[in-house]
């Protein structure tokens, strides 16, 4: 790291050590570690970037990229929070009907990493990590992105999630477990999958075949011992899923944050106070 920037990465390294940060690791969404959905949404981000602003030099003159990196990285934490306390609402429930929650958590996430590094983040650094928390489901919560910023992680995130946390469980697996006469619930069980996705699943490979009912599905399968996983696009989508999936397994969630091209851009003059 250059010396203009060893702080804020630092920082981050310590950010990525919370326990918090690393429970992202131990719960899934629809088959996706939280972990891997989080690495996705900030190499979309960059992707975006890129789109926008051609270069990222260009871009850091505009944008503030450490804001970025760590609203990322932090922006789905109480999906582990909210399992570990058990709380009645869901992740995407609390960003409708209690974006303090969420915010609070941030709060307390930035001050914990405050006290165990010594380096204090400025006021304005810490709103726009916060915005960007806060508002990155758009429509699908209750405030709305505003910054540059917080618009970027947006875009990326529901790009993520619409198209990169597909479970990628086949029609194949599922009905080879209904030939041997496994119910609903013992598939799911199984293929650690929702009764959606099995549902979902059936659905696609008998829409590409053109069939009406399960049975007739069935009796493909039976006859050919291979059946369509859906439309083209949906079969892309899987695949960059699990592309994505190998990746972070293989190289680890946190070297993949700390090897991404944002960081060389940090200047810690502009993030962090001199004093508490």
């Amino acid at each position: 790291m250059e010396e203009r920037n060893n702080k804020s990465y630092y920082f981050i390294k310590e950010l990525l050590q919370l326990d918090l940060v690393k429970a992202l690791e131990l719960y899934d969404d629809q088959g996706v570690k939280v972990s891997t959905h989080t690495y996705d949404v900030l190499n979309l981000s960059i992707e975006e970037i890129l789109k926008q602003y051609k270069t990222l030099e260009n871009a850091s003159k505009k944008l503030d990229f450490f804001a970025i990196t760590v609203g990322v990285i932090i922006h789905d934490v109480s999906k582990a929070s909210i399992r570990e306390q058990e709380e009645n609402l869901s992740h995407s429930q609390m960003m409708i009907k209690n974006p303090d929650y969420i915010l609070k958590e941030v709060e307390e996430v930035l001050r914990e990493v405050e006290e165990k590094t010594g380096l204090f983040l400025k006021k304005t650094i810490k709103k726009r990590i916060s915005h960007i928390v806060i508002s990155h489901h758009g429509r699908w919560g209750k405030i709305q992105p505003s910054t540059k910023e917080a618009c970027i992680v947006y875009k990326g995130d529901m790009y993520s999630a619409k198209y990169h946390r597909i479970n990628p469980i086949g029609a194949d697996s599922i009905l080879a477990y209904i030939e041997k006469g496994y119910s609903l619930e013992e598939i799911c069980q199984k293929l650690n999958c929702t009764p959606g996705v099995v549902k979902d699943r059936l659905k696609r490979s008998r829409n590409e075949l053109k069939l009406s009912t399960i049975g007739q599905l069935i009796h493909y399968y039976q006859k050919n011992k291979k059946v369509p996983l859906g439309d083209e696009f949906f079969v892309l989508r899987v695949e960059e899923t699990k592309k994505l999936k190998q990746l972070v397994d293989k190289q680890g969630f946190q070297e993949l944050i700390l090897e991404n091209p944002l960081i060389p851009y940090f200047e810690d003059e502009a993030i962090f106070k001199e004093k508490k």
